[in-house]
């Protein structure tokens, strides 16, 4: 009866000093998480909703918001590991090595998509505008971060990288 007894005292002061304590500062953590979700979701609608130009203002919006949700969630999965135990320092360490190594490898993709980041922050040129990049000269058609897509007079389409575009004459403005 004493082993049992012993055992039943052990387990709760286990899980009175250990167990709750850690599911506490988790789910403490987890709505954290979720505040700063929903905090960026609404503070990118109001910039949305005060700003002229809709198209190129939702651009900005989806960049910022899906850009702060991998943030978020890269910082609340290293916090609830470290909370569950885990040591985390080899995980940052294996994230920064493979960030350099993608980087490097991925050069002419982080020059496009910083490209069209400040393509779309100055407002260069919108989707329907009438532009001459090189020697193509049309309508734009599509713009994402990577690409923008003109179609010109007689019907074809060009997809031009970001990082490609050095001079651009906008004739609709």
């Amino acid at each position: 009866m004493d082993k049992i007894f012993l055992f039943f005292e052990n387990f709760l002061e286990t899980l009175w000093t250990w167990i709750l304590p850690s599911c506490f500062k988790l789910i403490v953590i987890i709505f954290i998480a979720f505040f700063l979700r929903y905090f960026l979701d609404i503070t990118t609608y109001k910039f949305v909703k005060r700003t002229s130009n809709s198209k190129r203002a939702e651009t900005l919006r989806q960049i910022i918001t899906s850009t702060g949700q991998l943030v978020i969630i890269g910082i609340t999965i290293m916090m609830i590991l470290h909370e569950l135990g885990f040591d985390i320092r080899p995980i940052i360490a294996s994230a920064g090595i493979l960030g350099v190594a993608f980087s490097l490898g991925a050069q002419h993709l982080m020059k496009d998509v910083i490209n069209g980041f400040f393509i779309l922050l100055e407002d260069q040129f919108s989707i329907g505008d009438t532009v001459k990049i090189g020697d193509i000269v049309g309508t734009v058609d599509k713009m994402n971060l990577r690409t923008t897509t003109i179609k010109d007079k007689i019907g074809d389409v060009h997809i031009i990288p970001n990082s490609q575009i050095n001079q651009v004459t906008v004739f609709s403005k």
